[in-house]
């Protein structure tokens, strides 16, 4: 791993081809969190940057319906309540133009209605056009459908909204029993208020000028510098090399409602995401509060894991726990630095498909801590 951190701005490294990504990046700062729609919604189930399509979740040929409106970029987030019997996705994708965006609209709200589905081996579709007055200008359409592992049956109401040159996605998923007069309230209630709260924040973001996306910074405030990169031989995504805000990150947070007090009392701004997670507080002190507050959520989320001396290699200012969790091996790392606090892992998964990270960990401690130091010598900071 290198061990010497990169000054992008320095070398002149710009975004070039991976600016609509950086867009995406930024976009995730103004995108509505599930949770502060419904508080009980507090476990990730899908979130991150596309550039190239709707991703998966559509369960449609989305990507290729959209194709010729030149999507841009977007960022999804979702969220469902711990027994899965609710759920709040949305989305918003950029496209190049306000034409664009609103033919986009049309045609991805006409593919739900023209196409089927397949979900736990039933066909499904296609689904039903439905008003939401308390929303002009939305085209929403709903479906039932059974999943195995739920009682009753998964109301879903699904709606597209162009706003500007975005097309706002919102996804909510309700399980109802009662075959006669099901209750939902919930889903309709929820997507209005999604709707509504994404229409306002993103009437907020400052978005680049097209032929402007190319020369977006890849480090903002050269935070990203400081992370550990990715071997070549290693995957990673659109999401996973970004510098976010700290609304951005939220949507990644096992505990955002939590992580985002902690945050705001340590004055944490920026967040990087490589190899490694590299947070900046507003002090030294802050750094050693979200260290023991990430402490304790980590040990929540992964009770099996014990304290491991060995771990940590000797490196000053680090805390690390090992231990057998439900899908393999596992070690986490806590490093303080300064006003910067880094979070590393490594998993040895029971299955053959998920990679093994934690054979890499030692290696990537090192690097993390000689990053922290060789940066600090370098003397740098913000752009």
């Amino acid at each position: 791993y290198r061990t010497e951190p990169r000054d992008y701005a320095a070398e002149g490294l710009l975004a070039g081809d991976y600016g609509p990504a950086v867009e995406g990046q930024r976009l995730a700062e103004y995108v509505i969190h599930p949770h502060a729609i419904d508080p009980a919604l507090t476990t990730v189930n899908g979130v991150g940057v596309t550039v190239d399509g709707t991703d998966g979740f559509l369960r449609y040929d989305a990507k290729e319906a959209i194709e010729p409106f030149g999507l841009i970029s977007g960022f999804h987030s979702f969220r469902r309540t711990p027994d899965h019997s609710r759920q709040l996705g949305i989305a918003v994708w950029r496209f190049p133009t306000e034409q664009n965006a609103g033919s986009a609209t049309q045609v991805l709200h006409d593919t739900l209605l023209s196409r089927y589905d397949v979900t736990d081996g039933l066909s499904l579709g296609p689904e039903t056009s439905v008003a939401l007055p308390q929303v002009p200008g939305t085209l929403a359409s709903t479906y039932r459908h059974e999943k195995s592992y739920l009682p009753g049956e998964t109301h879903t109401v699904r709606t597209f909204t162009a706003r500007g040159t975005f097309v706002i996605y919102t996804q909510v998923d309700e399980t109802v029993t009662d075959d006669e007069d099901p209750d939902t309230t919930w889903a309709t209630d929820t997507t209005v208020r999604a709707v509504q709260q994404q229409q306002v924040l993103l009437d907020r973001f400052p978005a680049t000028a097209t032929e402007q996306i190319a020369t977006l910074s890849i480090d903002v405030d050269k935070v990203l510098g400081r992370a550990v990169g990715f071997l070549d031989s290693e995957p990673a995504y659109y999401s996973d090399a970004a510098v976010y805000g700290p609304a951005g990150w939220l949507h990644f947070a096992s505990h955002p409602a939590r992580t985002r007090a902690v945050f705001k009392g340590t004055g944490t701004d920026r967040v990087a995401m490589l190899n490694s997670t590299v947070y900046r507080t507003g002090s030294d002190e802050g750094a050693l509060t979200l260290r023991d507050e990430f402490a304790e959520i980590t040990l929540e989320n992964y009770p099996d894991l014990i304290e491991d001396a060995s771990a940590p290699q000797n490196v000053p200012g680090t805390t690390c726990w090992t231990g057998d969790v439900a899908t393999g091996r596992m070690s986490v790392c806590l490093m303080v630095y300064g006003r910067y606090m880094a979070e590393l892992s490594g998993r040895r998964p029971l299955d053959d498909i998920s990679p093994d990270t934690l054979g890499t960990f030692p290696q990537r401690v090192a690097a993390q801590y000689t990053k922290f130091v060789r940066a600090e010598e370098l003397g740098l900071g913000e752009n």
